[in-house]
């Protein structure tokens, strides 16, 4: 908790997403149609709920990705706002109480900010990073396009989810964790490898045992590598501090200078719905 990190090693939303996208990468990969997609990939998700006992942040995001994949099945446009409205009011209509429950709070306030902030904060770090715009992408340094490429959209979704979760964090746990910024950027995509090195013992279990091995001790590499960094950004100096909870007054100042901050961006996109979403959030 310490590192921001509880999320990664619990039964959550992100799993699900990490699921997901892993799937459907492998189905794209021997040239599934978006419908087929969506219509294996909503079962196999729900099995995997139901296998972990149908926790509610796993119930939430399922939700969310089965309601994308209606869409393909039914060949309509996704949007994330409309699939967030409809996800949340589904959520409510089985279970109003959830409205009040931290978790429920939380997976789509960090679902918002990441929609509406990740984007810009990621061009803005690029815009930095990158080197004279009349050069070519091929001729940067290997460390610039590494940076630009893959390391700036981890960084800025981290920033984003962190950025949605600050006023709970502190107003339910009472900690500030500025550690997080950081240390989710690199623990993330360690994550990924984990899953999908399970996926890949779990697939070549019965046919290939050896191969199954490999893929058994590559996860285990992975996650002793998540828990050395949770543990050690923990430990390091200022990573996280106890906070009194925030006043009402404060967490609506705060809201409303993240929507001031995204309002540029919001009108030029059209995205008027993210904005009012995040409000209601």
């Amino acid at each position: 908790m310490y590192s921001g990190t509880m999320h990664i090693f619990a039964i959550s939303g992100l799993h699900i997403a990490m699921i997901a996208a892993i799937l459907v990468q492998l189905m794209r990969l021997i040239r599934f149609p978006r419908v087929a997609c969506g219509l294996l990939l909503i079962p196999v998700l729900w099995f995997y709920v139901a296998a972990t006992g149908w926790q509610s942040s796993a119930v939430r995001s399922s939700v969310m990705v089965t309601i994308v994949a209606m869409g393909w099945i039914l060949k309509r446009p996704s949007d994330l706002v409309n699939s967030l409205a409809a996800a949340a009011l589904l959520i409510l209509l089985w279970e109003p109480q959830q409205l009040f429950m931290t978790g429920f709070q939380l997976s789509f306030c960090v679902v918002v900010s990441i929609a509406m902030f990740a984007l810009p904060l990621q061009e803005r770090i690029q815009n930095r990073l990158q080197p004279d715009p009349l050069l070519p992408p091929e001729l940067w340094p290997w460390w610039s396009r590494f940076a630009i490429r893959i390391a700036t959209p981890l960084v800025a979704v981290s920033a984003a989810a962190w950025l949605g979760s600050l006023p709970l964090a502190a107003s339910t746990f009472n900690l500030f964790t500025p550690v997080t910024l950081l240390v989710n950027a690199l623990i993330v995509p360690l994550a990924g490898l984990a899953l999908a090195s399970s996926l890949g013992c779990l697939i070549f279990a019965v046919w290939f045992p050896l191969v199954s091995e490999l893929f058994a001790h590559s996860a285990w590499l992975w996650m002793w590598w998540m828990m050395w960094l949770s543990e050690t950004a923990a430990a390091l100096p200022l990573s996280h501090q106890y906070v009194a909870a925030p006043p009402a007054w404060l967490m609506l100042i705060y809201v409303a200078a993240l929507a001031l901050w995204a309002m540029p961006l919001v009108l030029k996109t059209k995205r008027l719905g993210t904005l009012a979403l995040a409000g209601l959030a």
